[in-house]
């Protein structure tokens, strides 16, 4: 099985059992360049650091943008979230 063509089959089968559930229940839409999509943090902190080690991913941090402790200006803090301020995170493939 790869995933919608992003995630080489022989790699797939490679990976430990829990990263393979994490990719299948998490999968993103084919026509999106991501390969994973909001994926709990709590809970799977192991699974995302060997997929991101395994297959070559890069994370996007997903959650509360206007976080109350966030010291940046507000033309800063609604372009991305911090990794400390996190719920999620999405998979997206290294560019080349």
């Amino acid at each position: 099985m790869a995933i919608n063509g992003k995630v080489d089959t022989f790699k797939y089968w490679f990976l430990p059992r829990e990263c393979r559930q994490v990719l299948r229940q998490y999968q993103a839409d084919p026509r999106e360049s991501a390969v994973a999509k909001q994926i709990p943090i709590k809970g799977n902190e192991e699974a995302i650091e060997q997929l991101v080690q395994l297959l070559k991913l890069k994370r996007r941090f997903r959650g509360t943008r206007n976080h109350p402790r966030d010291a940046r200006p507000s033309y800063r803090r609604n372009q991305d979230c911090v990794k400390q301020f996190a719920e999620r995170v999405s998979l997206y493939p290294r560019q080349k």
